[in-house]
C-alpha cells in the first residue's frame, strides 16, 4: 500500500486520513411501508417483489398487504440473488447515505430503460473521486441492506471515478417510495419530508452525508508550501431551489454563515462561507469525508 494519496493537486499521507464509522443511534422507527414498495405501474407487467417471513413463508408484496417490517426476514425480486434486508428506523447511517446519494448519487430512469431495452433496469449509482470515500459508502450499503458492492472504477473526463452501481429492485423502490427520490434526472428535488420531520441529529447526518458528496474547502495539499488563499467553505448544485433549502437548513443546524447562492455561470449555484463558517464545520464534524476533512484539519492548522 503507498504511503500517500495522491490528488491533483499534491500528496497527503495515508496515516493522516481518518475513517469515521458512522453512529447507529439515535434513532427513529419508519413507518410500515411494505405495501408502498408495490408499484401497480410497473409490477403489474413484471416480477414483483417478494418478502420472506421469519414464520419461514414467502409472499408476493402487493398494494393491500398487511405486512410489518419486524415479521420479514429479506426482500427480492424475483430470482435475483440480492436477499436484501430494508431498514426499519432511521439512523445515522442510513440519514448519512441518503444525503450523500442526494448529493452525488442517482437512480436510473427506469421508463427509458424499458423503451431501450424491454426491461426496467433499477439501477444505482453513487461515486468519488477517492476510493476511501466510496469504501465507507460500500460498507453503509453492506450494513443496511445486506448487500456487499464491488468497487468499480472509469475515467470520467480524465480524472479516476470510484463508483458503485447495483441494480436493486428492493432498495430503489425504497428509495423512491421513502426519500422521495427522482426515478431519473435529478429535477425538483428537495429535502426528503422524513429528514425534514427527524430529530435534529439525524438531520444533521443527512446533511454531513449532502456536504461529503457536493460540499469541499481548499485543497490544501497544494498549499502545504504556498500561502493559503482566502478561506472558504462551499457547496455547489444545479437547482436553485434546493440550494437555497440546503444553506438554511446548514446555517441552522450547524450554525454556519454561508451566503448565496451565486452563479458564475446561470445554470450552476454555489453557497459560500468564510473562516467563521469553516471553524464551525470543523468543530462540528460537518465533513467526514477522510479527504474533505484532512483538508478542512490542515487549513485550519488542527
Amino acid at each position: 500500500m503507498n504511503s500517500v494519496l495522491m490528488t491533483r493537486y499534491g500528496s497527503i499521507p495515508n496515516k493522516e486520513l481518518i475513517d469515521i464509522l458512522v453512529p447507529q443511534q439515535p434513532s427513529v422507527r419508519l413507518r410500515d411501508y411494505i405495501s408502498s414498495l408495490y408499484d401497480p405501474l410497473f409490477d403489474d407487467c413484471t416480477i414483483p417483489l417478494s418478502a420472506k417471513m421469519k414464520n419461514g413463508k414467502t409472499i408476493l408484496i402487493k398494494s393491500k398487504s398487511k405486512l410489518t417490517l419486524n415479521k420479514i426476514q429479506w426482500v427480492r425480486a424475483g430470482s435475483s440473488p440480492h436477499y436484501v434486508t430494508l431498514p426499519t428506523r432511521l439512523d445515522p447511517r442510513l440519514a448519512y447515505l441518503v444525503g450523500y446519494l442526494y448529493g452525488d448519487g442517482g437512480l436510473k430512469d427506469i421508463r427509458k430503460t424499458y423503451n431501450k431495452v424491454g426491461k426496467f433496469e433499477h439501477k444505482i449509482i453513487v461515486g468519488d473521486e477517492f476510493e476511501v470515500q466510496i469504501m465507507r459508502i460500500k460498507r453503509l450499503f453492506k450494513e443496511l441492506f445486506n448487500l456487499d458492492l464491488p468497487i468499480r472504477n472509469r475515467l470520467n473526463s480524465g480524472e479516476r471515478l470510484y463508483y458503485l452501481n447495483p441494480t436493486c429492485k428492493a432498495i430503489y423502490r425504497f428509495l423512491v417510495k421513502l426519500f422521495e427520490f427522482p426515478e431519473g434526472p435529478k429535477k425538483n428535488l428537495k429535502i426528503p419530508h422524513l429528514i425534514q420531520i427527524a430529530k435534529p441529529k439525524l438531520k444533521q447526518w443527512f446533511l454531513r452525508g449532502f456536504v461529503d458528496a457536493d460540499g469541499d474547502v481548499r485543497a490544501t495539499e497544494f498549499y502545504l508550501h504556498r500561502a493559503l488563499p482566502t478561506p472558504r467553505i462551499k457547496v455547489k448544485l444545479a437547482d436553485k431551489r434546493l440550494i437555497c433549502e440546503l444553506k438554511k437548513c446548514l446555517n441552522t443546524e450547524f450554525h454556519l454563515r454561508l451566503t448565496g447562492p451565486y452563479s458564475d455561470t446561470g445554470h450552476d449555484w454555489y453557497i459560500q462561507g468564510g473562516k467563521t463558517s469553516l471553524i464551525s464545520a470543523y468543530k462540528q464534524s460537518l465533513f467526514t469525508h477522510p479527504i474533505k476533512m484532512w483538508r478542512l484539519r490542515k487549513y485550519l492548522g488542527r
